[in-house]
Parts: C-alpha cells; sequence; structure tokens
C-alpha cells in the first residue's frame, strides 16, 4: 500500500484555520487510488488558540468531513482525517478513518487531554482505539497520547498493522518525536503515519513521518510543507532472535514474553 503524511506550515496570523483547511482540502484531492492518505490534528481549527474562535470553527467540522468521505469514495482510498467536533452534545477530538467506500468505519476520540484542550471543553474518549478494516488493524494516538505508554502498551498487546497519529506537536523538540515514534513502531511492531505541522524551524514541531515496524524511519518531512509519501508491506513484521544463539521471533513477542507488571504494583 501507498501511505502519504500530510504536512501543511502553521500559521497564527488572520484566518489561519480558513487557510490550513484549505490547504489540506488541496492536498487531499492529490490522493491515489487504492492508498492512505493521514492529516494532521485540527483540520478544522488549525492555528488557534483562542477559545472562541475554536469554538467558532467547530462547524468547519462537518465540511472538512464530508470532503474527506467524497475523496475516500472517489480514489477507493483510505483516508484519516482529525477534527475538533461536537457530537452528541460533547465536545470531542475525533480521528475518523474512512474506507474506500467513502464510509466513516471508524471514529477515534483522543484520550489524554492536555490542559488547553480540557479548557476547551472537550471531553476524553472512552478508551476504544483499535479497528479492523478489510483485514487491515488500524491503531490510533492523537498528539498527546504519544507520551502515554499506557495506550502504547494496551496497542501492542492487540497487534495492529499500522498506527495512525495526527499531531499538533509544535513545541516539542525534533529529537523528542523521532524517538517517540520509533520506539513506538518498535514496541508495537507496527506501522507509524504520523501527521503533523511545520513550524520552520529544525529544533521543534514538523516531522511527519512513516515508520518502520522495526523503528526504521522510512519517510520524514522534517520541516518541509507538503506532503511525502511511500509503499509498505502492511504485513511485515520485524523478526529478531529471541537471545543470542535462539530462533527468531516477533520483537513484540520477544518484549512480551518479559513483561511482569505485577512487581511494580
Amino acid at each position: 500500500m501507498k501511505i502519504t503524511v500530510v504536512q501543511p506550515k502553521y500559521y497564527a496570523g488572520e484566518k489561519p484555520d480558513e487557510i490550513i483547511a484549505e490547504f489540506l482540502k488541496n492536498e487531499l484531492s492529490k490522493t491515489e487510488e487504492n492508498s492512505l492518505i493521514v492529516l494532521p490534528e485540527y483540520s478544522n481549527a488549525g492555528g488557534l488558540s483562542e477559545k472562541e474562535k475554536e469554538l467558532a470553527a467547530l462547524p468547519r467540522a462537518k465540511e472538512m468531513l464530508d470532503f474527506a468521505s467524497k475523496i475516500a469514495k472517489e480514489k477507493k482510498a483510505y483516508v484519516s482525517i482529525n477534527v475538533i467536533e461536537e457530537r452528541k452534545g460533547k465536545i470531542k477530538n475525533s480521528t475518523y478513518l474512512y474506507g474506500k467506500d467513502g464510509k466513516a468505519a471508524f471514529v477515534y476520540d483522543k484520550i489524554h487531554l492536555p490542559p488547553s484542550e480540557i479548557a476547551l471543553g472537550i471531553s476524553r474518549g472512552e478508551g476504544n482505539c483499535i479497528a479492523d478494516l478489510d483485514g487491515i488493524r488500524f491503531a490510533f494516538m492523537t498528539c498527546y497520547d504519544v507520551y502515554y505508554n499506557e495506550q502504547i502498551e494496551y496497542i501492542a498487546a492487540h497487534k495492529p498493522d499500522i498506527i495512525l497519529i495526527p499531531g499538533y506537536q509544535r513545541g516539542e523538540r525534533t529529537d523528542i518525536i523521532l524517538a517517540q515514534n520509533k520506539l513506538a513502531a518498535f514496541r508495537c511492531n507496527a506501522y507509524i503515519a504520523r501527521s503533523s505541522f511545520s513550524m520552520d524551524d529544525d529544533n521543534k514541531g514538523g516531522n511527519s513521518m512513516i515508520v518502520s515496524p522495526s523503528g526504521e524511519i522510512l519517510a520524514n518531512m522534517g520541516k518541509e510543507v507538503g506532503s511525502i509519501s511511500c509503499e509498505v508491506d502492511l504485513k511485515y513484521k520485524y523478526m529478531r532472535t529471541a537471545g543470542f544463539g535462539c530462533g527468531m521471533v516477533r520483537n513484540d513477542d520477544f518484549i512480551n514474553n518479559g513483561l511482569c507488571p505485577e512487581i511494580f504494583k
């Protein structure tokens, strides 16, 4: 499968949400048939930091979701898009996965919320972050989730093929971003497709990337703007020795076999 991750420039000037939304729609229009494209966090409200303006951008979520659905159906592709939205009377940070028929196959609600999202009134998700579609097991984390090993361990236990990570880590060091994604891919023995925002800075933000189950970074945008793609075999798993001179095992099983969480309770 061809995987594409999109990276817009972070704007904080006049009407940044509109500029970023149009950029993302333009990138979505370039989606290729039978591929997977992943967009960053806050596709309908990027660049906003004031509560009133973020709330005013909630209605644009439907516009972005409808467009993503349209592209998925036209291109017979998988589309992952994140929005903040009002759903069933609650504000949610939602990542939608659209299948090749253009229908929403899964919605992941962000679990770990930073103070800014708590202040905005966003309700945390209830924990479901695994979805099976067309023989592919997808897992989900959103931005702040990547700091929490509890979710990474839960995902690893479900043996996913790919983890989708829409991000917005504007102030995080690039070396930390790289380490987080390499280690999560290595632990879960799964590909990672991460989409975030370019901060036009080598030392923070950016780094939309595709990572292999071995922890190898296959493609990385750094601080560039646009999109980047690569072809992968989603069923590939990283195999390693079970110890010096021993046979080969899946890397995640090698780690699982040594777990002893009861020691640390």
